[in-house]
């Protein structure tokens, strides 16, 4: 799964946020609620100059600057505005970006795109536009427009935590975890009160592989946020991934006190136990797991429901045939069989997302395996110097001083056939490759 913050961004941005002018009010400050630090990353738009005389109630119900108005009411007030044809350009603009995010938010994602994409039309330097029409790319998965539509935002002038924040998201997921950093060093200057900024920036150090400056900024996120089972979930998963199983089971159980319908939490929790206790665990806290939806039958596996082949034909998305390979290989790992724990890590490796703990996972544990697969096992060691059985027994090496005799044709007889194990590459040899 990807570090538990995904929509959260995208949702907060939304609950309360309307559109802001670049010009007269900067998307970067807060109006209307802040009982929530992530509420109001994005400003809701003051009612405009051009409108301000006749303060009308339909330019106040889209604008929403309270967050008081409902999802509809807002989307018929934005719409009475753009049908009445007072307004034209950009003065109208705003409108249709208000009504862009109240749709989206309503789930008529093409209808809020097509509005993104009017107010964009009517004022091309509505940075706001841009960024709205961006949030709506990245959740429609069209990485490449949101980001193309982060970019513009930002340098139209948009200067809100939630731009820098999803676009560290989208970067994270493209494996490009410095500029990630960068972005979420952006977030944490905007809006450092809030808990999820560090969550983010705490996976960017995962992608990096410095566990140690995660689990800081994961502490930080829950000295905000004491009880926040997301910070508390990611510390676990960073503390098993720096080697410190003892804190992981620690966080992970307090994550599950928290969220105990948290499957994955449940099956980190496996893995960060030595001995059979880990099936226990599981088993007990499974009772409270979607066992309808992923990662069920992960859980199945671990539980000795399920062999590998079932769980590997489980998967409905790319995410879940990632997870699979992953704690599969994870499994393998703990259970010290070296190669096949090696097979279905290097696998997680090439097809998962670079935002996902089971990517982070599975570098981490093919660096863990890399020494083992490279000593040679007992057996390789012993057919180095001991015959396979039935095999000829090799003759001395001959004396470099004096010539060996010649070799008495009649009698020679064909070389044995070497052992399959000798002739096929292992899986050891293959991953060296």
């Amino acid at each position: 799964m990807k570090f538990p913050v995904r929509a959260l961004t995208l949702a907060v941005a939304l609950a309360a946020s309307g559109a802001a002018s670049a010009q007269e009010f900067p998307s970067g400050d807060f109006a209307g609620f802040h009982s929530d630090p992530m509420r109001n990353l994005m400003a809701p738009r003051v009612v405009p100059q051009a409108q301000r005389k006749k303060q009308s109630a339909a330019a106040e119900a889209c604008a929403d600057a309270n967050g008081k108005i409902s999802l509809q009411d807002r989307v018929d007030a934005c719409g009475k505005l753009i049908d009445s044809g007072v307004w034209k350009g950009a003065d109208i603009a705003w409108a249709y970006s208000n009504r862009c995010f109240a749709l989206f938010r309503l789930g008529k994602r093409d209808k809020a795109l097509s509005d993104c994409d009017k107010a964009v039309e009517l004022d091309p330097k509505n940075a706001v536009a841009f960024q709205a029409r961006a949030m709506i790319e990245q959740d429609g998965g069209d990485s490449e427009k949101a980001l193309a539509d982060f970019d513009k935002a930002a340098q139209l002038g948009a200067n809100n935590a939630a731009l820098f924040s999803d676009r560290g998201n989208l970067l994270l997921a493209k494996g490009e975890a410095d500029k990630a950093l960068a972005d979420y060093d952006q977030a944490i200057a905007l809006n450092g009160g809030s808990p999820t900024a560090y969550i983010e920036r705490g996976g960017a150090w995962l992608a990096k592989g410095e566990a140690d400056k995660a689990t800081a900024d994961y502490a930080k996120a829950l000295s905000i946020a004491p009880n926040n089972a997301f910070a508390v979930f990611n510390l676990g998963v960073a503390s098993y991934l720096k080697g410190d199983k003892v804190k992981a089971a620690e966080a992970l159980r307090q994550a599950l006190k928290l969220d105990p319908t948290n499957a994955y939490a449940g099956l980190w929790l496996f893995l960060a136990h030595d001995d059979a206790d880990g099936k226990a665990d599981l088993k007990a806290y499974s009772g409270k797991f979607n066992a309808g939806a992923w990662p069920w039958p992960v859980v199945q596996y671990d539980l000795g429901a399920i062999d590998a082949e079932r769980l590997l034909a489980a998967p409905q998305t790319p995410g879940d045939q990632c997870e699979a390979q992953f704690y599969l290989g994870a499994s393998a790992l703990k259970k010290g069989a070296g190669d096949e724990a090696a097979a279905h890590l290097r696998k997680a490796t090439e097809i998962c997302p670079k935002n996902f703990f089971e990517y982070f996972g599975a570098v981490a544990g093919l660096k863990a395996v890399a020494p083992a697969l490279a000593k040679p096992s007992p057996a390789t060691e012993a057919s180095k110097t001991e015959p396979a059985a039935g095999a000829p027994t090799a003759a001395p090496v001959a004396d470099e001083r004096k010539p060996a005799p010649a070799a008495d044709e009649s009698k020679a007889t064909p070389a044995a056939a070497a052992p399959a194990s000798a002739s096929e590459p292992s899986p050891a040899a293959e991953l060296k490759k």
